[in-house]
């Protein structure tokens, strides 16, 4: 229930998007300009296509937030935004693992269901490939950018292709 909830506030949060040129690379490399906080960008999807790439508000007054959609029933999103600013939530889940993301420390949270005492009792990081899940951490600032917080959510993807995905990720322009 949670993931098709998640996956319906993402999708409403898509109706108002900023759009930009047709590439991947050029996507990232306009959003990079357009924001003051280190933009990351995928190095592997594997197979999964680019079906959403759009700059999402928060409010105002604060940086507009990345929001990268890559396949459909199998699917990832990269979600970044300043590390000052918390722009989105995730979705209730269980945290099952840290783990080290390119020297930062991830919280890795399998969407196990709260409802269901047994399987959120035995929730693990197995559990991601079956119910989805997510790792979030923040990237430090440069001398030029602010800090980044990021997540990147999988649905019917396992622990260790969300691990993969996050390794990585590079910094625009790197």
């Amino acid at each position: 229930m949670r993931k098709i909830i998640a996956i319906a506030s993402l999708a409403s949060l898509l109706s108002a998007t900023t759009t930009f040129a047709a590439t991947p690379a050029s996507q990232y490399q306009a959003a990079q300009k357009s924001v003051k906080y280190q933009i990351l960008q995928p190095g592997s999807t594997g197979d999964l296509i680019l079906r959403s790439f759009s700059m999402q508000s928060c409010g105002a007054t604060s940086p507009k937030w990345l929001a990268a959609i890559y396949g459909e029933t199998r699917s990832v999103q990269f979600l970044e935004t300043d590390s000052a600013v918390k722009c989105s939530n995730p979705g209730l889940g269980k945290k099952v693992a840290t783990a080290s993301i390119n020297g930062n420390i991830a919280t890795i949270v399998a969407f196990c269901d709260p409802a269901n005492a047994a399987q959120w009792k035995s929730c693990k990081t197995s559990d991601i490939h079956n119910y989805g899940g997510y790792a979030m951490w923040k990237v430090p600032a440069t001398k030029k950018l602010r800090g980044t917080e990021i997540e990147v959510l999988v649905s019917g993807l396992t622990y260790a292709d969300l691990l993969r995905m996050a390794r990585a990720m590079k910094p625009v322009g790197a």
